[in-house]
């Protein structure tokens, strides 16, 4: 497996090498599409052994292998691992809105309040506001499981969000205030 770069001085070869992910991830996101998950694992091992860090292009191509698969408690774990590392430029890593979004559905199709909770911190630590979208998904969450938030609506203010006209009655039903 060569994911090795030689870089050289002025035609040279200065016998200095370094590892870069972004060429093992091109391999990795190969193995996830061809369904080689053992390979891509013992590729990002390997790269590890050697100092170098998944970066988040790394967590984004688990995070859609796991979202093909089913397997929200691993893709919700990429998205935490993703926005840890951040960009490589030092900006903040964030999911995408189809991303958010296919995992605030299925928290809400699974009454899994305690996922969504959960899911909300780590979204909270890449995105400065969750916008109306992910909280109303939150506040049918509650409501599809038949539990109250002692919290939500005063979340639903420190937002400054506008909630639709169904998001405001789910919030009454669900709110404990």
């Amino acid at each position: 497996m060569i994911y090795q770069v030689q870089r050289s001085v002025s035609g040279w070869s200065s016998g200095y090498s370094t590892y870069d992910i972004r060429i093992a991830n091109v391999l990795i996101g190969a193995y996830l599409r061809e369904d080689s998950f053992e390979k891509a694992q013992n590729l990002k091992d390997q790269v590890r052994r050697r100092g170098i860090k998944p970066n988040a292009k790394t967590w984004e191509l688990y995070l859609d292998y796991f979202l093909k698969k089913g397997n929200i408690k691993s893709a919700v774990n990429c998205v935490d691992k993703a926005t840890a590392a951040g960009r490589g430029d030092g900006g903040k890593w964030t999911p995408s809105p189809a991303v958010v979004e296919k995992l605030m559905q299925h928290f809400e199709q699974n009454k899994d309040v305690k996922g969504a909770e959960g899911f909300l911190d780590i979204l909270k630590k890449s995105k400065d506001e969750l916008g109306r979208e992910v909280l109303e998904s939150l506040i049918r969450t509650y409501a599809a499981a038949g539990k109250k938030s002692p919290i939500t609506r005063r979340r639903i203010k420190m937002e400054n969000v506008e909630l639709s006209e169904e998001g405001k009655k789910l919030l009454n039903t669900i709110s404990e205030e």
